[in-house]
């Protein structure tokens, strides 16, 4: 699932909020600042600091997949009712993985 969400950045149907560039432009604003507090911070605050960040980017990727697979798993379930997709053993197998969280 990360490579369907991931590797394809030249497709058409590729979709770019405002608000997403528009975070991206504000945290490219304080990039420098956080440099410099970061420099004058003692080492251990510095590793706290360090590690909090990288567990809220992990948080993050996690939550944005979680998004992505409800997102999928929304899609079948509307395909299905709407007679587009047959609820064939094949398709509820897929929809119990992205329920689980465990994509094919």
């Amino acid at each position: 699932m990360q490579n369907l969400r991931c590797e394809d950045t030249k497709r058409e149907t590729l979709v770019h909020l405002d608000c997403c560039r528009e975070e991206s432009e504000r945290l490219a604003s304080l990039e420098e600042e956080y440099k410099r507090e970061m420099d004058r911070i003692d080492q251990r605050s510095r590793v706290i600091l360090k590690q909090y960040m990288e567990q809220m980017l992990l948080k993050s990727f996690a939550e944005q997949q979680e998004a992505y697979l409800q997102g999928i798993l929304d899609a079948f379930q509307i395909l299905c009712g709407l007679g587009i997709l047959s609820a064939s053993e094949n398709v509820e197998k897929i929809i119990e993985h992205l329920k689980n969280g465990k994509p094919e």
